[in-house]
């Protein structure tokens, strides 16, 4: 069986330019010192999921996507390959999960807000209870003359 493998080297470029990262990042109870799941777009054309947001002593850190091997160890299944590209990608995941924890805190205190507020069918119950029980005027009926 022959291995058709083809290694392509693209041409540098001088100058890197930071390249267009789309974040999604799921917060979740703490387990340990895992604190977020994440998936990143590298430049709208190129998809990885399984990124793990963790915290330490030191402070966040980001863990790549990995799979078991057959021992039970871990490995990364990607990375990146410059010390640059990581410096951004890492960054880019923990501003995400920053962010994620500022939007999880609004949607707590607009829920709260709303708890503290009297709901619409609460006060039409209330409301209900308090009015007065007034007589009901029933159309009169026309007599209609006698012959």
């Amino acid at each position: 069986m022959s291995n058709n493998n083809t290694n392509t080297t693209v041409p540098e470029k001088t100058e890197a330019a930071p390249l267009k990262l789309d974040v999604r990042v799921r917060p979740i109870a703490p387990m340990g010192n895992l604190l977020a799941y994440a998936n990143v777009t590298i430049g709208d054309c190129f998809k990885v999921d399984g990124f793990r947001i963790c915290s330490s002593e030191k402070g966040l850190y980001v863990n790549m996507p990995s799979t078991q091997d057959g021992k039970g160890g871990w490995r990364d299944v990607c990375w990146p390959v410059t010390a640059e590209f990581r410096k951004q990608l890492c960054e880019a995941l923990i501003e995400g999960y920053g962010q994620a924890i500022e939007n999880l805190q609004a949607t707590l205190e607009a829920t709260k807000g709303a708890a503290e507020k009297p709901s619409l069918t609460g006060a039409l119950k209330e409301n209900a209870g308090k009015v007065k029980s007034q007589p009901s005027k029933a159309p009169v009926a026309k007599k209609e003359p006698e012959l």
